[in-house]
Formats: structure tokens, sequence, C-alpha cells
């Protein structure tokens, strides 16, 4: 163990050092900054204001994790904001004002407005994804303008807004029908409809665009973009005088040595006492999201009581639970207090903190990673699970209509394709973590198990993890997640939706055990109806005939044991999506499927021809795969290639 009073000379060795290189003003190229990394210029701490134009305070904190917070105007009365995320240019804050107003559908929310940072010499500053709302007065009564949409609800004022700015077209201008209303502009984090709280965010990105001068400044001068005494800008250039040369030489090697000491004394502390810091249950933001105490907890789920469990998630009890200022939530309480429980709970975190769609659970905070217990608090989805609808059919048959299913399969699928696009994985895609509220719409959960999947690599190697029955064989066989992994999942979700039948069920035969192995097989042989649910009229309407059939399609080529033959979650959604519009062409499915050269079409799953009793059932009409020796009325027989996840263990991998 490394004593204290190494501690304490290696932090003055280094003060004298740091004194010597910033005694005439110059600045580090970075600043390390607890959880958000390193910093660079245009961004500093409040150590060293003077090195960039907007300083975060509690960098210098002992602790990786305590809250950071920044001040946009320099007042002592300004509110100070916490930090989610920095990026080379911008700045990702939290307004935990606005965040409470749209989450209560607040008029206030119209109201609210982030004052940004003066233009100086040095930046301008900007919100990166926004949206310009008018209000304006009942009085005017005022024409919804084209591509705009109207929230009439507040009592002061009528709202109109339009697309994201991002998405205007080129050239609009602003309808002069408008002119009579005040506008603001707020940050925006999904296509808007006709809900603008749906759109709006209380997570605001500030982007910082450098001036002329700081440009030319720190590309081609190298030097650092400094205010003088007047506030007028010039180009400091770097000056390695004596003392830092001297401080290089004599200190270096020393502390290079010494901080590789505490770098171990440092990880054998974290790995072996997760309970070192209990201050830290006290803190208000933890890896961006508010930190609740384990006691409010325990009094909002009435002591965990097990009428109140909602379900299990991949490592830990949901339960029901109710704050006290009235908000109903979900509370994930974490079945062990270890290591690795630790890990996939700040991954959760880390990876909820990223997100927000409407699609997907919102996370309303947690408890310290050195709480009593490990605890998410998620927002309450009231109408269960679609797993849940889905196997108590029996006591409301049909409740779960076709279009409802068809419509939960389009927004599943855009949740993934958002993550996707986010470069995520979600890795345990199931019927049981998709819940649905009272409109029956979507919400994603449970991202234990993800992963952040960097966009320049082809996979992520990593042991096979999951639920039986979902997980794709191919990453269970080579050990290789993509995203094409989520894609065989929602395979199986998709044919679970058709059929109302669990991903796996030890009471069917032994090569039907596995959901994905059936549908296979069922749809080789052209026999789709004995795989649909009755109760979903597929015999008796031929419009769902159709539908169903199409899925069906679409799921099989999401259950190809080949990744590469597999759609991506962009292709399947836009499927989806023609599917629902009636325009879902066959030509169109043979393009994603069959894309590129390199892939042989006898690699492809043997796909039924159709079938002479059900000319309506076209299944892949047009697929240009390698010609049967069988004739067109024959059922064929399953090949080898079938998928396979059989081996996989009865419980979570």
């Amino acid at each position: 163990m490394v004593p204290l009073s190494m501690f304490k000379s290696v932090i003055i060795f280094a003060s004298i050092l740091l004194l010597a290189s910033a005694e005439d003003g110059k600045c580090p190229p970075s600043f390390d900054c607890g959880f958000l990394g390193l910093i660079k210029f245009p961004f500093t701490s409040t150590l060293r204001p003077h090195c960039g134009v907007l300083p975060i305070r509690g960098c210098e904190d002992y602790n990786a994790y305590a809250p950071k917070t920044i001040q946009l105007i320099k007042s002592s009365t300004s509110t100070s904001y916490p930090v989610l995320q920095v990026e080379p240019r911008t700045i990702v804050i939290r307004d935990d004002y606005q965040y409470k107003n749209i989450r209560n559908r607040s008029c206030k929310a119209f109201s609210n407005n982030i004052t940004l940072p003066h233009t100086s010499p040095l930046a301008s500053f900007y919100i990166k994804y926004n949206i310009t709302i008018f209000r304006c007065n009942h009085s005017l009564n005022i024409p919804v303008p084209k591509i705009f949409n109207k929230y009439s609800t507040c009592s002061e004022y009528n709202i109109y807004y339009g697309p994201a700015n991002t998405e205007m077209p080129r050239g609009y201008q602003r309808p002069s029908s408008l002119a009579p209303c005040s506008t603001i502009q707020h940050a925006v984090v999904d296509k808007c409809s006709d809900d603008p709280f749906q759109c709006l965010s209380g997570d605001t990105a500030i982007e910082v665009q450098l001036s002329e001068d700081c440009e030319e400044c720190l590309a081609h001068r190298r030097g650092q973009c400094q205010l003088d005494s007047e506030g007028k800008f010039y180009c400091a250039k770097e000056d390695r005088n004596l003392a830092w040369k001297l401080g290089l030489g004599i200190g270096l090697p020393g502390i290079i040595i010494i901080g590789l000491l505490i770098i171990c004394y440092y990880k054998l502390r974290c790995a072996s006492d997760v309970y070192s810091n209990p201050h830290l249950e006290s803190a208000s933001i933890y890896f961006g999201v508010p930190v609740f105490t384990y006691k409010d907890l325990k009094i909002a789920t009435k002591s965990f009581d097990r009428s109140r469990e909602l379900g299990e998630g991949g490592f830990g009890i949901v339960y029901y639970g109710k704050l006290h200022d009235g908000r109903e939530v979900a509370v994930k309480r974490l079945y062990e207090h270890n290591y690795r429980r630790v890990e996939q709970f700040m991954n959760e975190i880390k990876i909820l903190t990223r997100l927000r769609h409407k699609n997907l659970v919102s996370l309303y905070g947690c408890t310290s990673r050195h709480s009593h217990e490990l605890l998410l608090v998620y927002e309450y989805i009231s109408n269960g699970t679609v797993a849940s609808h889905l196997r108590h059919e029996s006591t409301n048959p049909g409740f779960l209509g076709w279009p409802i299913r068809l419509k939960v399969a389009i927004e599943t699928a855009t949740a993934l394709a958002y993550l996707h696009a986010s470069d995520i994985i979600h890795r345990d895609v199931k019927t049981n973590n998709i819940l649905l509220d009272n409109t029956f719409c979507v919400k994603v959960a449970d991202f234990g198990l993800s992963r952040l999947f960097p966009n320049d690599v082809t996979h992520v190697s990593t042991a096979p993890q999951g639920t039986p029955g979902y997980v794709d064989p191919e990453y269970h066989r080579c050990y290789q997640l993509t995203s094409k992994s989520d894609v065989y999942s929602f395979g199986v979700v998709l044919i679970e939706l058709i059929s109302s039948m669990p991903a796996v069920d030890m009471t069917r035969h032994k090569d039907e055990i596995n959901l994905a192995d059936l549908a296979v097989r069922k749809i080789q042989k052209s026999a789709i109806h004995e795989l649909v649910n009755p109760s979903l009229g597929f015999e008796s309407n031929s419009d769902v005939k159709r539908k169903i059939t199409s899925v069906a399609e679409l799921a099989f080529q999401c259950l190809q044991r080949d990744k590469e033959l597999r759609p991506s979650m962009d292709e399947v959604l836009e499927v989806l999506k023609r599917i629902e519009s009636e325009k879902d062409e066959s030509g169109h499915l043979e393009k994603i499927i069959v894309r590129g050269e390199g892939i042989s079409h006898s690699d492809v799953l043997p796909l039924p021809p159709p079938s002479p009793d059900h000319d309506e059932v076209k299944l892949l009409r047009n697929m240009k795969l390698a010609p049967s020796p069988k004739a067109v009325t024959e059922k064929w027989d399953s090949q080898s290639t079938s998928p396979n996840v059989s081996a996989e263990s009865s419980s979570q991998i």
C-alpha cells in the first residue's frame, strides 16, 4: 500500500512543477474532468478560467463521479446546470426545471429559456438541436401554417411549432402570420408530432463556434486564444521557459514512477471495496441523473412489498413505487451487490443518459453505486409487457388485435434503429423487455446488457449474453456481437407477435422447443397458417392474411443463420412501414435480402413456393433463389442451415 506521506510529497512536487509551467498564464492542452474524461479548449476548469470560454466546476474533485456543473452567464445569481457530456465543440447540460416541466406537461416549458453566453471575440454559442416555438395570444386566432402544429391547451397563449430547425426545408421563410407572436428556442430530441412535449428536451446540446481569429490562432499559429484586460482577442504563443524545462528534466521520471504506484493503488481499492465512499449517496447528480436515497425508495415501494412486484429484469426485480412528489415509478432492485452487478448498474445508467426517444423507457434516477442496495428508477409504464399480453390471451382472447401487434413491431423497430444509429446494441431484445403504455405505445426497456458499438469496427468480441430463445446463434457460436444480433432477436419477437407462442417452450417437440426453429420449419413448408394465432383473423380477413404473411417473410430473413444475410434494422423498419401502408412489394424485400456481390443464393435458407390453395399468399415472389428441383406444389424440406439455438442454456446466459 502506498503511504499517505508519499501522496503528500507527490502533490507538493507536482504543484511546484505546475506553478513553474503556469506562472505566466500558460494552459495545458487538456484537463482531467472526472467522468467527463479529458476536456480541451474551448472548455476548461474553474481553476483555469482563462484557458477556455466555458469553465466547468467540479473537475478537480477527488471523486471522479462527483457532479460537474457549469454557469453559462458569469454572475453569482446565474443558474448552475449539471454537465452530462462534453464533445470537442459541444457540451450537453441538463435543465432540471425544464425537465420537470416537460414531464409534468406544464406550459411553463414554453416559457423557460436557457440564456446562452454572450458572443465574444473568442466564440459564439448556439443550441445544436433546436426548435422554434411561437407563442401567440388567443385573440389573434392565427390559422395553422403549412408544416406547423398547434397546441392550444395553455391558458395564456396558443403554441405553434414546426419541425426541428435541422429538418426545416432549405430556404423556408417564417410564416408572416406568426409575426405578432413571441419566439423562443428549445432543445429538441425527436421529430415533433401534435404533442410538443414529445419533442422538447430538458437536455440541451450547446455548440461553441469559434471566431475566425481563434480558429486561425489554433490551427495555423499553434497558439492559445486569449482576451486581454480590455476584452480584446490576442493569440498567446507558447513560451517554453527555463522553469518548465527544468521541471520536466528533474521531475518527470519521478512523477511517472510514483504515478504508476498511485494508479495501482486506486485500482486495488476500487476492486476490493465498493462501499469505500458512502457519502456519495447524498449526492444530487450521478452520471447526469438524479440520485435517490435507499430510504426514500424503500418508502416508495413499501419496503419492496412482494405485492408491488411488476416483474423481473435481466438482473433484478422491478417494483411499483410512488415517490413523495406523487410520481409513479418502476424501481429495479439488483439481485446482488457485487462487482459485476455494479458494472451492469453503471452500464445501464451510462446508456440511458445518452438517449431520449419516445419509444425508450426514461430513467428518472438511481441510488449511488455505494448505496446499501443498487436501485434504478424508471418511469412507470402501466400496461405491462408485450409478453404478458401474449401469454394471457386465454383469459382475454384477441385482446392484442393485429393492427396493435403491427404497431408494436414498427415502434420496437423504430427504437432499435435509433439505438443502432447511436452506436448501441441492446443485446436483450425480447417481448418481456417491450413495455406498453395505456395507448399501446411501445417503450423498450432493460439496458443492463447493452453495449456501445463503435461505428469503425465490424463486431465486438464478448462472451454471449442474453435470454435463451432470442440469442443470435452466430454470436453464441463465434462470440462476435454485431447489430445483426439484435435483428435476429427481433425476428423472434415478430414470430411471437404472429403466433402468441413463447420463445422457448419445453412442452413442445424437442426440435421445436425454440420458437425460431419452429417458425423456420413452418415457413419452409408453406405452413404459416399452422404458426399464426387463429384469433388474428388470418383465415377470415384477406388483408390481415396478406400483412401477416409479409411479416412472416421479414421475420424469416431476420432469422437467417448467417448474419450477412439478415437485413439491417433500418431496412426492417422500412419494410414494416410499407407493410402497414399496404405498399409492400416483394421486389423491395428482394433488394434487402440479396444485396451486393459475394452472397451466394444457395446460402439463403430455402423458402416455400406459393401455395396453390391460397393465391394471395405469395411468399417472397420474384426472389432470385437457386432453382429448386422440386415441383412448386411440393412442400420444401427443412435444410441443415436452419437456425438452431437449442444448445443455449435454459437460464440467463
